[in-house]
């Protein structure tokens, strides 16, 4: 394994963390507009309420990403050096593991956005 094979991985999941930095904005600016309405019924307390655990889970997979981003660096970064091939491919392996878990929870995100409009607009 060269050296630059975890580097090259690292501008991909940085265009994933300014998309999922967007959202968890878009996200945080629609909590308050919510949270500013008035009369603020039931109904808008679960909506908000639906929508504090959708910033949770774009919280974690921005943690995520940033995980994987470190260990991705320091399998760059170990390439270089003579270290044994084991020390090299489980920073990679971690690294790849943690963008795949940001991954899934950005999927289940979407998920959950599309049925949270679903039942939003019913609603309403």
């Amino acid at each position: 394994m060269d050296w630059y094979l975890p580097i090259t991985i690292i501008p991909g999941i940085g265009m994933i963390i300014l998309s999922t930095t967007n959202l968890l904005l878009q996200l945080n600016n629609e909590i308050s507009r919510l949270e500013e309405q008035k009369p603020f019924d039931r109904e808008c307390s679960l909506i908000i309420k639906d929508k504090l655990h959708q910033l949770k889970t774009l919280s974690i997979a921005l943690v995520f990403q940033y995980i994987s981003i470190f260990f991705l660096l320091i399998s760059g970064v170990s390439s270089l050096f003579s270290l044994k091939n084991v020390w090299r491919i489980y920073p990679l392996f971690t690294g790849v593991l943690m963008i795949m878990l940001a991954i899934l929870l950005l999927i289940k995100y979407a998920f959950r956005a599309v049925m949270l409009r679903q039942n939003h607009l019913k609603i309403n």
